[in-house]
């Protein structure tokens, strides 16, 4: 099975939005217990496990990681209280949000999503 590389998904989490602040990939040759992934907030640094690919795609968890990038840098999650929690209200949004758009620019296939995400779109300023 092919592994894609960490330039790879820093150019796919990249297109789907540019983050103000650097960030960097390392895909790792493990498959810890209790993650898939993590991020690393004192280096800016997702880490991608990549042996979970037998479970779920290795650019789901990537999106997961980098939204806590997004949280952490662009929307204060560092603040660790409340909804700025780690898994808390907030990041669920930036989370939803990167799904989504990767799902309508076609970089990523969630076929439980997919149809809801294209079929019912909203324009802006139609509400």
């Amino acid at each position: 099975m092919n592994i894609p590389s960490a330039e790879y998904f820093e150019v796919f989490l990249d297109k789907i939005y540019h983050c103000k602040k650097p960030f960097e990939v390392k895909v790792r040759d493990r498959m810890p217990k209790t993650r898939m992934g993590s991020y690393s907030p004192s280096f800016y640094r997702i880490n991608i496990y990549s042996k979970w690919i037998v479970a779920c795609p290795l650019e789901e968890i990537a999106i997961h990681e980098y939204a806590h990038h997004i949280h952490w840098t662009e929307h204060e999650g560092h603040r660790r209280n409340g909804d700025d929690r780690m898994h808390g209200k907030n990041f669920w949004r930036i989370y939803s949000a990167l799904m989504s758009r990767a799902t309508r620019l076609g970089l990523y296939h969630d076929y439980l999503i997919e149809d809801i995400v294209e079929e019912y779109r909203i324009p802006y300023g139609n509400l």
